[in-house]
């Protein structure tokens, strides 16, 4: 697995619901990060770095060596298959039908 630091963007405030989402991925599956606070406010999700590299220009988003990730689900999907050992930690059911199904919620 790549070791390259992953860093997760959030908002500035902490009150996204979708970036605690990825927050608490990372924090129970025990995998190191650093954490980026964007100014949703003074647009900061617009500034041509950010933008670049986030499909949907919103928080969260994930970087992890040379790739970028946005949406809380990809987010928690990527960390899932890529750390599945990680603090014994399953985000998702192993069960098929149960992961689906876990997935409408």
């Amino acid at each position: 697995m790549d070791n390259s630091v992953i860093k997760l963007y959030s908002d500035s405030a902490f009150v996204s619901p979708y970036a605690m989402s990825a927050f608490v991925a990372l924090t129970e599956k025990s995998i190191p990060f650093e954490l980026d606070a964007i100014d949703l406010e003074k647009h900061e999700n617009l500034d041509t770095d950010f933008a670049q590299r986030s499909i949907t220009r919103r928080v969260p988003m994930l970087h992890h060596g040379d790739f970028y990730l946005s949406e809380s689900l990809a987010i928690c999907e990527y960390l899932e298959e890529s750390f599945p050992a990680s603090a014994h930690i399953n985000i998702y059911p192993t069960n098929r039908q149960e992961r689906v199904r876990a997935r409408q919620i």
